[in-house]
This record gives structure tokens, C-alpha cells and sequence, in this order.
């Protein structure tokens, strides 16, 4: 393991460490076939003719698949799920097809939906949360977006490098996403709910994370509801 590949390592650790979770499954397996950042990286920017910047060498990872499906444990007061599951930007953006996400598309919709490529999903709780980095050639930092189901789809406030460090600190709890949205309350209330309910337990389960920031997210979007 890399030193940032052991960091997620952590992270599924720290799930699985934790009495007031029940873990439901995850994954770590890392892809032989991936090879290290300077020459995964310098492969993807090459088919993609996106000069991508030094941040993905900083966060390169080999897994095929690397995610947690958990819940709250049960009998617990508060329930709180969530999930992640993700894979090398290599095999992401270069192995994989185009999505299909939409129906009925405009024009500018069916641009959009040609240059995403997943690389965080719902596999195991079939949600429908995706996250997908979108390829634009003469782009050093692709745009993020979110996806819900195929009905809502948002441009995140975050950078492939920002999606995984908050991805790590929120444990993929459902809906986070939308505090990078220019809404996040569209997400309904059962999305405040749940990060009312994140933000309240995970600094007592998780302390060496900083939850700060995510609760300030929130607390600016409710005061402009």
C-alpha cells in the first residue's frame, strides 16, 4: 500500500472499528493491472487531452474497488446510513462507457451526459447516488457532478482531490453531496435530516476528523431556506 491508499484503508477501518456502526459490506481489492501515479496519470491525460494537475498524482490509488456499505448499529436512537464504492481514475475514465443517465435530453444535456465518467456509487443500497468526473479536453481540473436516480443531476463546489478528502471525513453518509450543491436543501428534508444526524454523532464517533466545515455548509444553506 501507498501511503494515501492506506489512508482509505483507514477509513474502512475506522467503519468497521466503530460499535455504533454495523458494516454491511466492503471492498479493497487493489487492480494488478494499475500502475503507479506519475505513469496512470500521464496515460489518462494523454486519450483524455486533459492536462491534469499535480493534485491527482497526490491522490492516485490502484483499488479495482474500494467502498462500505454500513448503517447505524442496530437499536440504536439515531439511524444513519451510508455508502461509497470507487475505483482507480484510470480504469473510471478510460475503462469504462460514457453513462446513461437521462431520458428525453436537450441537446446541451446529451453533451453533458457523453463526457461523464462514475467514480463513486451505490452498488450495494441501490440508492442511486452518483458521482461522476466530467472529461473536457484542456481541462487541469474536470468538473464534479451528482447525480440522483437520473432525475437531479448538480455540478459539485468540488475538485476531484476535494470529492475524496470530504468523501473520507463523511463516510459517504446519504445525500453529503448536497452541501457542495448551489442548493443543498433540494435534497428534501430527509437529506437535512441525515446531516443534522452526521454532523451530530460522527464528532464523537470519528474525532479525528474536522467537521466544521460541513456543519457551516449547512448551517448557511437553513439560514437561507
Amino acid at each position: 500500500m501507498t501511503p494515501y491508499e492506506q489512508t482509505w484503508i483507514d477509513v474502512l477501518d475506522e467503519l468497521k472499528n466503530c460499535p455504533e456502526i454495523e458494516v454491511l459490506n466492503e471492498y479493497r481489492e487493489i487492480d494488478p493491472e494499475i500502475e503507479d501515479a506519475e505513469t496512470s496519470i500521464e496515460t489518462v491525460s494523454l486519450v483524455t487531452g486533459m492536462p491534469l494537475g499535480p493534485s491527482f498524482r497526490d491522490c492516485h490509488f490502484r483499488f479495482e474497488y474500494l467502498g462500505s456499505a454500513w448503517q447505524s448499529a442496530e437499536g440504536k436512537e439515531h439511524f444513519i446510513a451510508g455508502e461509497f464504492c470507487m475505483g482507480a481514475l484510470e480504469t473510471a475514465v478510460l475503462g469504462r462507457r460514457p453513462l446513461e443517465l437521462w431520458a428525453n435530453m436537450t441537446p446541451e444535456e446529451e453533451r453533458l451526459q457523453s463526457e461523464l465518467r462514475g467514480i463513486d456509487g451505490t452498488p450495494e443500497w441501490g440508492t442511486g447516488h452518483l458521482a461522476a468526473l466530467r472529461v473536457q479536453p484542456g481541462v487541469e481540473e474536470p468538473e464534479i457532478w451528482f447525480d440522483k436516480t437520473g432525475d437531479d443531476y448538480y455540478k459539485l463546489d468540488l475538485d476531484y482531490q476535494g470529492y475524496l478528502d470530504a468523501l473520507r471525513v463523511t463516510k459517504g453518509t446519504f445525500g453529503w453531496q448536497y452541501l457542495f450543491t448551489e442548493n443543498p436543501l433540494r435534497g428534501g428534508d430527509s437529506t437535512v435530516t441525515r446531516l443534522r444526524t452526521m454532523l451530530e454523532l460522527f464528532p464523537k464517533w470519528f474525532p479525528d476528523h474536522d467537521y466544521k466545515p460541513f456543519r457551516r455548509r449547512l448551517d448557511m444553506a437553513l439560514k437561507r431556506r
